[in-house]
This record gives C-alpha cells, structure tokens and sequence, in this order.
C-alpha cells in the first residue's frame, strides 16, 4: 500500500511540475539588429543586440542595449509591429545628441510603463510584454545618416 501511495504522490508532483513548466510565461526577451530587418533593407555594417529581462511580478522589464559599428546614434525605440511592417513608436530606450562611434552599451535601465500617449496604444507594460509575446515588437536605432532606423531587430 505504501508503494502505491508513493508512486501515486509522485505521479501528482509531476504533473503539478508539468502543469507549471506549461503554464510559466517566457521572462527574458531579445532582439539581434541589423541592417537588413530594416523596411526598406539599410545596407550598414553596423549591428546590435537588444536583450530584456522581466521581473517575476510583470512589472518591470530591465534591458540593455548593445550596439557596434554605429555612428551618431540619436534615439532607439520599441516599435509596434510584426517583421517586415514598419510601426509607431511605443517605448523610448535612448534619446540624446549624436556623439561619434557607439561601441558597447548604448542604454540600459528598466521600463515600467510605456511612452505616454505612445503611437501603439499600449496602455500599460503588460500590453508592451503581450505585444513581445505575440512577435508583433521590434527594436530599432535611428541614426543621424538613416533617421528611419540604420539597425532592427524583432524581439523574440
């Protein structure tokens, strides 16, 4: 009888684990950026990475943003779209004057809220996470030479 209930307690904790490991959101996000994900295609040996880390609770996504071979950076944004498609604006990651070559860490912190009165209608950062979440964000930096966007990456 012991046995029994042993394998019986052992097939429940499993499944609970299981139960668990399905229903647990992905918490950290990344975006590789290049040229070529840009719409229309940049033709640029620049390159970036953009990676973020949601916090347990959903209310802080922290990121940190990594670009080379980039020169006169002026913003970087989470846009609201799917690859391929251009989309408004929903969250600032970096804004400032152009300042040369950015070569290593362009801007990190943590983002709480989106943009206020952002062009994605995001109203809160659990839309922000559910737009990550369906492919439908992408991260893009905007230069002085290509003010659309020299590098992007969708953000997986």
């Amino acid at each position: 009888m012991r046995k029994t209930t042993y394998a019986v307690l052992l097939v429940l904790a499993a499944l609970l684990i299981a139960v668990g490991a399905a229903a647990a959101k992905p918490s950290s996000y990344r975006a590789h950026l290049t040229g070529d994900q840009e719409v229309p295609a940049v033709d640029t040996n620049a390159v970036g990475q953009a990676l973020f880390q949601l916090n347990s609770d959903g209310t802080e996504l922290s990121f940190k943003l990594i670009t080379g071979n980039i020169d006169d950076v002026v913003a970087a944004h989470i846009h609201c779209a799917p690859a391929g498609v251009n989309g408004g604006v929903g969250v600032t990651l970096y804004t400032g004057a152009p300042a040369g070559s950015a070569n290593g860490i362009l801007a990190q912190g943590s983002i709480t809220a989106p943009d206020a009165g952002n062009d994605c209608g995001w109203a809160d950062l659990a839309a922000v996470v559910a737009a990550i979440e369906a492919g439908e964000a992408y991260v893009n930096v905007h230069t002085v030479e290509v003010g659309s966007g020299e590098i992007r990456g969708q953000i997986r």
